[in-house]
């Protein structure tokens, strides 16, 4: 994860606890009018697709020397984002509704169509 990437995450993350926003999610970043779904990994398909049906059971690695605040953890299903973040914001869509364009045959969402589904979103000042 690059410098910028972390700082976006730590700015979701703290929306997240101050808002109590429960969700799923895959932060991915663009400055191009459009966003490419050859950015989105197989693994975070199969991944989102699956919290979002069944939720999650993780058990954190006894090999990090930090202190874990607890061995893991089990959560419900909840909705699944793509989270795109464009210069203006952050770009909250369903996955499913992600996975329903690459089902016909789309490889880019561009910002104008991320508007119109986007479920949230939260403009940077």
């Amino acid at each position: 994860m690059s410098k910028v990437e972390a700082k976006w995450n730590t700015l979701l993350n703290k929306y997240f606890k101050e808002k109590k926003f429960f969700c799923y999610y895959e932060l991915k970043q663009t400055k191009d009018n459009s966003f490419s779904f050859s950015k989105i990994e197989t693994n975070q398909i199969d991944g989102l697709t699956a919290t979002e049906e069944s939720g999650m059971v993780w058990k954190l690695s006894d090999e990090d020397q930090r202190k874990k605040p607890c061995d893991g953890f089990s959560t419900p299903p909840l909705p699944s984002y793509l989270i795109i973040k464009w210069p203006d914001g952050f770009y909250f869509i369903r996955f499913k509704k992600i996975l329903d364009m690459i089902g016909k045959g789309e490889n880019k969402i561009a910002k104008e169509q991320a508007e119109k589904i986007a479920e949230k979103i939260i403009r940077i000042k």
